[in-house]
């Protein structure tokens, strides 16, 4: 399985998928709707994500 695919064996995967489903059935929205606030949030935090991987690339290079 690649590591861009879907693994509900997956701790961080199982995360997203528990917060989609919450937004559904706790707070009410549609599936379009939870799907429209997962978009925003890959806006939003894409560059730190980003920032992140560069440093922990930088540091993995530091050390070998």
């Amino acid at each position: 399985m690649s590591r861009t695919e879907m693994n509900l064996n997956n701790l961080n995967h199982q995360l997203v998928v528990a917060g989609l489903t919450g937004m559904v059935d706790e707070d009410g929205l549609t599936p379009h709707e939870a799907f429209e606030v997962l978009e925003d949030i890959k806006r939003n935090i894409f560059h730190a994500l980003a920032e992140i991987r560069r440093c922990r690339k930088s540091s993995m290079d530091m050390k070998g």
